[in-house]
């Protein structure tokens, strides 16, 4: 399962960039939650590709019974998503993820 990378020191600010092969999945977990980061504020991503990304509450998010849930272009993420999958449905591309923590 692949980590979002930390921007910066203030630790609220993570992003996740890849190059994908074609129709290659990847799984993202999320950042950690502690207690001077509450909660998931803000996740947006972009693509120069034909990418599905879905995301999922659960707290096994590699194991066969995740339920994974579509989430669409414009789409506001919900703020409790412990993973986010990367589906390409095409050739190769690029991705990036951020999440701002508050």
């Amino acid at each position: 399962m692949d980590e979002f990378k930390k921007m910066g020191n203030n630790g609220f600010n993570f992003v996740y960039e890849k190059e994908l092969l074609p129709n290659e999945v990847r799984i993202v977990k999320m950042p950690p939650v502690s207690a001077n980061k509450r909660g998931i504020n803000d996740i947006g991503w972009q693509s120069d590709g034909d990418v599905t990304l879905y995301g999922t509450l659960s707290g096994n998010p590699s194991g066969n019974n995740a339920l994974w849930q579509e989430i669409e272009p414009y789409d506001d993420v919900n703020k409790t998503v412990s993973a986010v999958k990367i589906q390409n449905n095409g050739g190769k591309c690029r991705i990036i993820i951020r999440a701002i923590l508050n």
